[in-house]
């Protein structure tokens, strides 16, 4: 059984996009749907995106294979860890965050890499800024996006660049500015946010020294969307702005 999952509090920008980008690939795929931030910072703030809105989002990408989970976790490992009691006999699950994009056929080789006999592999990101026309191409992180629950060797596997593409394109700052905002108090990094980053980094768009918690960091340049994430995403009302609102 192929299985994926996404932990989810926030995500209507992008949530439908990104199931939409491995659900011909997986036999079912878990909403682990939280009320609040589960990353240990807590806030009063009403989040931007609703249950409804998110749930509808998801029931339109996915359909029968969506199986909808409300929790009330305090913290996001808690949260995560919770996919094994809802896909006991699952070969492969697949982690898909609701902001990010999966190239084409990246699943594919991440569900085969099962043969490899290990627990987990991790795959690069592309990381966007403010548009789908700016982003970080220097920064390659591999974060774990699969796992083997029946593979024995314990390391990580890492999916190679194979010439930058296919990646998983990250939309984490190429979000409404509500969003963003809201996420500087959820975040497990608040303690480390940068002062003062959103008004003079994120607002005015500097695409230099732009991460949020990290100095000297980041310096998004220009790309290709498509030669990163699927066709259809030429179709997401974001495609063509310039800076995302």
């Amino acid at each position: 059984m192929i299985a994926s999952y996404t932990a989810l509090h926030y995500g209507t920008d992008y949530l439908y996009w990104a199931l939409r980008s491995i659900r011909d690939d997986v036999d079912q795929h878990v909403i682990l749907y939280c009320p609040h931030g589960s990353h240990g910072a807590k806030t009063d703030r009403v989040c931007p995106d609703s249950r409804a809105e998110l749930q509808k989002q998801a029931q339109l990408a996915i359909g029968k294979k969506l199986l909808w989970i409300d929790g009330d976790w305090s913290y996001e490992h808690e949260q995560r860890e919770s996919i094994y009691q809802y896909v006991p006999d699952a070969d492969v699950i697949l982690i898909v965050d609701a902001d990010e994009i999966w190239g084409t056929g990246l699943a594919k080789r991440m569900i085969e890499a099962y043969r490899m006999n290990i627990r987990t592999i991790r795959a690069p990101v592309l990381e966007f800024w403010r548009s789908f026309h700016y982003a970080e191409q220097t920064n390659l992180v591999f974060p774990e996006r699969a796992i083997y629950p029946h593979g024995m060797h314990g390391e990580p596997g890492y999916l190679p660049l194979d010439n930058n593409r296919p990646r998983i394109c990250h939309m984490g700052y190429a979000k409404r500015s509500e969003i963003v905002e809201y996420k500087q108090h959820t975040h497990g990094h608040k303690g480390d946010w940068r002062e003062g980053w959103y008004e003079e980094k994120f607002l005015k768009n500097d695409r230099y020294d732009c991460h949020p918690t990290n100095v000297a960091f980041w310096h998004p340049t220009p790309v290709n969307p498509l030669d990163y994430m699927p066709s259809f995403m030429a179709e997401h009302p974001y495609f063509n702005l310039e800076v995302i609102p």
